[in-house]
């Protein structure tokens, strides 16, 4: 008896010292973790390749300009179609960071978000808590998937899913309802950020149906203050997720939100030709990656011996979707990471978290405050602040030197364009219409599918109505319609470089 007390006596004190001994290595390990992307984006200067991001910046340039939110398509030779602009405030966030730093805002928004992920992915992974090496491993592999993730309003919804996720597990591993009051604030921020705030409602309507099986299964007498305490749970997730549905009609357009909400999530025959919306191809590492990261958690699943019917039901939801859009694989990452997180969390025994070294309290914030620094200093050295520089960068991706011809020539219009371009030149050649860009939702089915067939050469090109009544055309220059286009009467190519061609088609 007297060296078990002994034992027991100074094993916290032992405890301390194996926490703070690993306490410099942890620091360093989470902050390589939570700058490497940043750091990656300073030298690669992704986010002015993002074709979304244009659209973006644009529309937030026109709201600053108006101060009101627009209800009809912007820079579209299609004004006259209504648009709900879901992301506005995301708009406006790219709008006045390139206000006030200029381009260079766009790589350091890009630097932000990742950031804010990677913190947030290690928080939800448990990695600030007892478990920090299966914590840093598990966002480690998230990240990696991530890594070619655009800057676009969607990486807000991986930021908020994450953040949701986590409020929703700490519920349900501490039992402490007042958590979850965090979340309706949450949704009226996410909805007026990207429409994809409806998977957070999907993974809160889901944890609602989980309590109320819950409920309902557990019928027993000796189950009675269980089940009290059940039933007090569930009134609490109902009150929160009607209260977060409500939060999300808190935005400039009311209930038209949710039209265009169900919009985005709906099948469209142009979705044929548009990649990610394409289901996994399995054609790049990351792909196999994600599907062992998900078989993983369902086997975690399958091999407890607790029944976890919101964590089965939330993996096979994401999975669902995931596997089907590439553009949302990242949702079934996050999910994969939150259901091995509570898994290894429940299912280790004190013994075995000895194999885990927790973390001290400081350490996420040291290493946070350090990698910012990092961040900082290379954002300084590596991204430039001339204009010009920044924007030879983004020629390697869109026709910076034909648009420059278009405006110098002052050549007539109105413009037909490609899809890939359309929501670059809503920035950068404004004055010019598009005829097409990426927000399929506005212009429709048909619109866009009439374009998609076109280009494809499904139909003839006197079959396209803004085709024909374009006065400039702007197309790739290795482009089968503009190599037909330059031998038709009427239409002369007035300019041509390695990118792009620009014809012109006189009456």
């Amino acid at each position: 008896m007297t060296g078990s007390s002994t034992a027991s006596a100074v094993s916290p004190t032992r405890g301390l010292w194996a926490v703070a001994r690993f306490a410099p290595l942890q620091v360093a390990v989470l902050l390589v973790l939570l700058s490497a992307g940043g750091v990656l984006e300073t030298g690669r200067l992704t986010a002015l390749a993002s074709p979304d991001v244009w659209r973006h910046l644009s529309a937030g340039t026109w709201i600053l300009e108006h101060r009101s939110v627009p209800h009809n398509i912007l820079f579209s030779q299609d004004a006259q179609l209504p648009w709900v602009d879901s992301s506005w405030l995301f708009d406006v966030l790219t709008a006045v960071t390139v206000k006030v730093i200029g381009l260079r805002g766009l790589p350091l928004l890009d630097m932000a978000f990742k950031f804010a992920i990677g913190v947030a992915l290690f928080v939800l992974a448990r990695g600030a808590r007892r478990r920090f090496w299966s914590g840093v491993v598990l966002s480690a592999i998230a990240l990696y998937l991530f890594a070619g993730f655009p800057l676009r309003s969607s990486i807000a919804s991986v930021l908020f899913f994450a953040v949701a996720l986590t409020v929703i597990t700490e519920f349900r591993s501490t039992g402490r309802q007042r958590v979850l009051y965090f979340l309706p604030p949450l949704f009226l921020l996410w909805a007026n950020l990207d429409i994809q705030f409806v998977y957070g409602l999907m993974a809160l309507i889901l944890l609602l149906m989980a309590e109320a099986a819950e409920v309902f299964f557990r019928r027993s007498p000796t189950e009675c203050f269980e089940s009290h305490r059940l039933r007090i749970s569930f009134r609490t997730i109902a009150a929160v997720t009607a209260a977060s549905i409500a939060a999300t009609l808190c935005n400039p357009y009311g209930f038209r939100l949710w039209g265009a909400a169900l919009r985005s999530v709906s099948l469209f025959a142009a979705d044929f030709y548009i990649p990610e919306m394409h289901s996994l191809r399995f054609r790049q590492p990351q792909d196999y990656v994600l599907l062992l990261l998900v078989m993983t958690a369902f086997f975690a699943i399958g091999r407890r011996h607790v029944r976890d019917l919101f964590s089965l039901l939330l993996l096979l939801a994401c999975a669902i979707i995931s596997f089907h859009l590439q553009r949302d694989a990242w949702l079934v990452a996050i999910a994969a990471v939150a259901v091995l997180a509570q898994v290894l969390d429940d299912s280790a025994s004190e013994d075995a978290r000895g194999f885990d070294v927790p973390s001290l309290t400081w350490v996420l914030p040291a290493a946070s405050v350090a990698a910012l620094i990092v961040l900082m200093v290379a954002f300084a050295i590596r991204v430039p602040a001339d204009r010009d520089a920044l924007l030879a960068k983004v020629s390697e991706k869109f026709p910076v030197r034909a648009c420059d011809y278009i405006r110098q020539h002052d050549l007539p219009k109105p413009l037909f364009n490609t899809y890939d371009w359309g929501s670059f030149l809503t920035w950068y050649l404004p004055e010019y219409p598009v005829a097409i860009d990426n927000r399929t939702d506005a212009y429709g089915e048909d619109l866009t599918l009439g374009y998609f067939k076109l280009a494809a050469g499904q139909v003839p090109l006197a079959a396209d109505p803004a085709l024909s009544r374009a006065s400039t055309i702007l197309l790739e220059a290795d482009s089968e319609m503009g190599k037909a286009l330059s031998i038709l009467p009427g239409y002369k190519q007035v300019y041509l470089d390695d990118q792009a061609m620009v014809l012109v088609h006189g009456n």
